[in-house]
């Protein structure tokens, strides 16, 4: 059985909190992308992995994802593992490649979270020379963001950084003049600057 052979997936919303009967989809998966659907659950857990794909259901975003039970062997696992990214701390951080930005109040138990991608914060307001995203990448390289870990959710390599108090007043002052206001509305929040961290995309 090759990587390519093809797997029988169904899928359907998993919203618990409705009763109705959701609509049952299919995709079929080839074992690796059944793979890669798993590991951006649970990361490279060769174990966990390998109970899931045993179990045959797998919760990803908001659906749920089921097949026939799979057993794979340690030495068939970790030749597919073995074609995706492992995480790199030796890479530096490389703006160009940067895909989006997380804002994070970083307050426990569970922090609020808000994403800024280049797509939206590329476009410069009226009569500014610079845009929020070119602003923000400058802010970030400056502080030479630490390496974190490699995210298989969102296939980026992840940096992050904590700015002081008085470099996150700067931080938001960029964001005040250089935002529009849909973007200056969801990073109104309290501390929502204490923690940044920036996907950036990784070379074939």
């Amino acid at each position: 059985m090759s990587s390519q052979d093809i797997i029988p997936v169904r899928f359907t919303e998993d919203l618990a909190q409705y009763a109705d009967i959701r609509p049952v989809r299919r995709q079929p998966m080839t074992r690796k992308e059944l793979v890669g659907l798993v590991l951006a659950v649970t990361g490279k857990h060769p174990e966990r992995i390998r109970e899931i794909l045993r179990r045959g259901t797998c919760t990803y975003n908001i659906f749920r994802y089921w097949w026939d039970a799979l057993e794979l062997d340690p030495a068939t696992l970790a030749a597919l593992l073995a074609e995706f990214p492992d995480p790199d701390p030796a890479r530096p951080f490389r703006p160009a490649a940067c895909l989006w930005i997380r804002f994070s109040d970083a307050r426990p138990p569970r922090p609020h979270l808000t994403v800024v991608t280049k797509e939206e914060a590329a476009a410069r307001r009226w009569f500014r020379r610079q845009s929020l995203w070119d602003f923000l990448l400058a802010f970030a390289a400056a502080r030479t963001p630490r390496y974190l870990d490699y995210s298989y959710y969102d296939c980026a390599d992840v940096y992050w950084l904590e700015p002081s108090d008085l470099e996150r007043a700067a931080l938001l002052g960029g964001i005040h003049r250089l935002a529009r206001r849909e973007i200056r509305r969801r990073l109104a929040r309290p501390n929502l600057c204490a923690r940044l961290e920036l996907g950036c995309a990784r070379d074939a």
